[in-house]
């Protein structure tokens, strides 16, 4: 099996935290994705973040990692991008995904960035043992977590646990990955609106 791996770094776990704290509307996840340099302002005041789909955090010519972007956060009364709310209907599908791990058979990666650890004859233990990390990682950085909560990225994960912060919710997965018709295995990071 083959693994290619994002290390969970202080500042990956400040950006997590970043990402709870955030309002859940367009222009706030804008704002931040610019001031971090993942994203560049519209000049025609559009948004600066392409939301439903993977999101490079940083330059695609220079094979940056990326994110996985649900639908658009907002509120679905208003087309107001600065307008947060906490309708359970306007997030119900809106998400963001920090993929810490893939795991395949025979996967060919491609080119990846400096900071990407790829293990060609990884096992399964060697994939469960960097969530394990992950997850002591978070606690230390958000706390206990809460009793099991149900992941709407991937209904039936493997493993997750999930940590309640402000009005988000920050969850530790390991399961298919859905995204990519599940021909990987992925441990990852959501961030979505707590309902």
């Amino acid at each position: 099996m083959s693994m290619i791996s994002f290390p969970l770094t202080a500042q990956w776990l400040g950006h997590v935290r970043e990402f709870a704290d955030t309002p859940w509307c367009r222009d706030a996840f804008d704002e931040l994705f610019v001031r971090h340099g993942w994203a560049t302002p519209r000049q025609d005041g559009g948004p600066a973040v392409g939301w439903m789909g993977p999101w490079p955090l940083g330059d695609p010519a220079d094979e940056a990692w990326h994110v996985v972007l649900g639908e658009d956060p907002g509120c679905a009364d208003t087309d107001d991008p600065s307008v947060a709310c906490d309708e359970p209907r306007c997030h119900e599908d809106s998400f963001l995904a920090l993929p810490l791990a893939y795991f395949a058979e025979g996967e060919s990666w491609g080119a990846l960035p400096a900071q990407v650890v790829v293990d060609e004859d990884a096992r399964e233990e060697d994939f469960t043992a960097l969530y394990d990390e992950a997850a002591r990682l978070l606690r230390t950085c958000l706390g206990d977590p809460l009793p099991r909560a149900r992941l709407l990225l991937d209904p039936d994960p493997d493993r997750q646990i999930t940590w309640e912060r402000g009005k988000s919710l920050v969850t530790l997965f390991l399961g298919e990955n859905l995204h990519h018709y599940s021909v990987e295995d992925w441990i990852g990071i959501e961030v979505r609106p707590r309902h």
